[in-house]
């Protein structure tokens, strides 16, 4: 029987890999590079980007519009419907994003070579178990982790 409570301490200390890697990076808080993954994956909505980082449509409207000051996101017209706007990455901001995902692969790396093969296999079985699950809980939207 699988501990419940295993897996979500595993899954708290892959985020707190992440958040490691963006706080060495000095210049992207987690919720930074959240919205900024995400719209790597494909431009998007502000309510979108509330919802999916679970916060305010006010405080993701400030958060955009930092990561526009820095010059990683753009807002542009969606071409089907004028009235709305929706944030896509710059040539800059997908830089970031590469480099942040470059240094978690790289950590990553390091700590799954010394694992024997028994565990990584174990790792891949469990990974794909996770995708099924993140794809029914976002109705198999990209999550354009870190």
């Amino acid at each position: 029987m699988i501990d419940e409570t295993a897996v979500g301490i595993s899954l708290r200390a892959a985020t707190l890999m992440k958040l490691a890697i963006v706080r060495a990076h000095g210049k992207i808080s987690l919720a930074e590079a959240g919205v900024l993954g995400a719209v790597c994956s494909r431009p998007r909505r502000i309510t979108e980007l509330a919802a999916r980082e679970g916060v305010t449509q006010p405080a993701m409207t400030r958060l955009v519009t930092r990561l526009e000051r820095r010059g990683w996101v753009r807002r542009d017209v969606d071409a089907a419907d004028g009235r709305v706007v929706l944030v896509a990455p710059t040539a800059a901001g997908r830089q970031v994003h590469e480099s942040l995902r470059a240094e978690y692969r790289a950590l990553l790396h390091e700590e799954m070579a010394a694992l024997p093969d028994r565990d990584l296999n174990t790792l891949a079985e469990a990974i794909e178990i996770l995708d099924r699950l993140i794809a029914q809980l976002t109705g198999g939207e990209d999550q354009g982790a870190a």
